[in-house]
């Protein structure tokens, strides 16, 4: 029996596949129009600069190491037009349901949630190495050879970008990036995927681990990270299930956040010289520490499921009646 069922996603009216259909238009709308609007606005605020400009700018940052700041603020504007204001006016418009009302509770037992997702998080991005690893080096049949030029250059060109925006010359340009690369996606994309598609998605497959999975792989495709999409789908994953187990979103938005912010956290160590753990490495940890955190990741998740998620969901069905 499928968990939650009074979310308006799973008992709205409308038929799924309109529903569907109408989220993937408005979210691309968003992309396209909304969060362009909002990063061309914000770059010529910040950076007092007109149109032409900006573009020649946005065309090649690197050559622009005074505009980091502007830059990454115009991908954050983009995220938010398409993750969180279309996704938004999609459920207003389309479903009218209340956003805090079917998706969010503040649970008695929050303190503990966030301590133990903070430990599944955590553990399970060591165990996730491994996966890393092995996908950074998949070696593709010759047949596929073009799409693997492509992939690589694609990785490379990404890389490049995401070393520009992750050099943390001062403490307010790191706090920035926890913003822009952390709450941000952590609100807009568990809002799209976790709390709108997966549901949707359940109501057309009648079977939470397909919704799981399938907006797991979507999840990782909008990426655009060939050599980094198993272990990001598999992320994906683990986000869905903390939703499914738990009702609430705010669960999976807290695990987004945690993995996006610690993988800068260390990153900012990093480059202050106080580690030698390289987190850009797609080299898996020692095999000790795999299976250290593998068994702790196993036995939180369990705990969780079993325990704190079996009390949320009481609480939450308990309000609804």
């Amino acid at each position: 029996m499928l968990k939650n069922e009074y979310n308006p996603l799973f008992i709205h009216g409308k038929n799924p596949w309109i529903l569907l259909l109408s989220l993937i238009g408005i979210s691309l709308g968003g992309v396209f129009l909304i969060g362009n609007v909002l990063a061309f606005i914000t770059g010529m605020v910040m950076s007092g600069i007109g149109m032409e400009e900006l573009i020649q700018i946005l065309g090649n940052p690197m050559a622009y190491p005074e505009q980091r700041s502007m830059y990454l603020m115009v991908q954050g504007m983009a995220s938010i037009g398409g993750f969180i204001i279309a996704p938004l006016i999609f459920y207003y418009t389309i479903v009218k349901g209340n956003l805090i009302k079917d998706f969010i509770d503040i649970p008695s037992n929050i303190l503990t949630m966030v301590l133990i997702t903070f430990i599944i998080v955590f553990s399970f991005m060591v165990t996730n190495t491994v996966f890393i690893d092995w996908n950074a080096s998949i070696k593709l049949p010759e047949i596929f050879g073009g799409f693997e030029q492509w992939a690589k250059g694609l990785e490379d060109s990404m890389k490049i970008i995401t070393e520009y925006l992750t050099e943390f010359d001062t403490t307010g340009y790191f706090i920035l990036t926890i913003f822009v690369i952390a709450v941000i996606p952590g609100v807009g994309e568990e809002l799209l995927f976790r709390g709108f598609l997966q549901n949707i998605l359940r109501r057309i497959f009648k079977n939470d681990h397909v919704a799981i999975w399938i907006a797991a792989i979507l999840f990782s495709a909008i990426h655009f990270q060939f050599y980094g999409f198993i272990p990001r789908m598999l992320l994906g994953a683990l986000f869905g299930y903390l939703y499914l187990w738990s009702g609430n979103l705010l669960i999976p938005i807290i695990a987004h956040f945690i993995n996006n912010s610690v993988s800068l956290i260390a990153l900012y160590i990093y480059q202050k010289g106080l580690t030698d753990i390289d987190v850009e490495s797609t080299e898996a940890l020692p095999t000790m520490y795999i299976l250290i955190f593998s068994a702790l990741f196993v036995v939180t998740l369990v705990y969780f499921k079993n325990n704190l998620a079996k009390i949320n969901s009481h609480e939450r069905l308990d309000h609804r009646i």
